[in-house]
């Protein structure tokens, strides 16, 4: 595992013990190479379409570029409960597209993941 990657399949959400299962809330950010943010853009919207087609429990996955730039980008999702948020980082399509999308960043994306309060 490469240095600052989070193994999601050995993290553990906080115990909720008084609550239903909480969803998920991801907030991923990347910043594509100069020149080469139409490329990243378009892989990330054809990812975001597989997401919502082929997860049932991805309720909503949104991607956005930052106002006034070119090269920074957030994915905005949402998932069921853990599980299902720990099924997403298996899956075919994100096998797929992760190696085309990490070779078009000028850095490392930041993620950050929630709970629902």
């Amino acid at each position: 595992m490469a240095h600052g990657e989070i193994d999601l399949q050995r993290a553990k959400p906080p115990a909720r013990p008084e609550r239903r299962a909480a969803s998920v809330c991801a907030l991923m950010r990347a910043q594509a190479k100069p020149g080469r943010a139409d490329q990243f853009e378009a892989l990330l919207a054809d990812f975001a379409f597989q997401v919502r087609a082929a997860e049932r429990g991805c309720t909503s996955y949104v991607v956005t570029r930052l106002l006034g730039s070119d090269t920074h980008f957030a994915v905005h999702a949402r998932f069921a409960g853990w599980h299902s948020f720990q099924r997403h980082a298996l899956t075919a399509h994100m096998k797929r597209a992760l190696p085309r999308l990490t070779a078009l960043l000028a850095t490392p994306i930041s993620l950050e993941i929630f709970l629902e309060a």
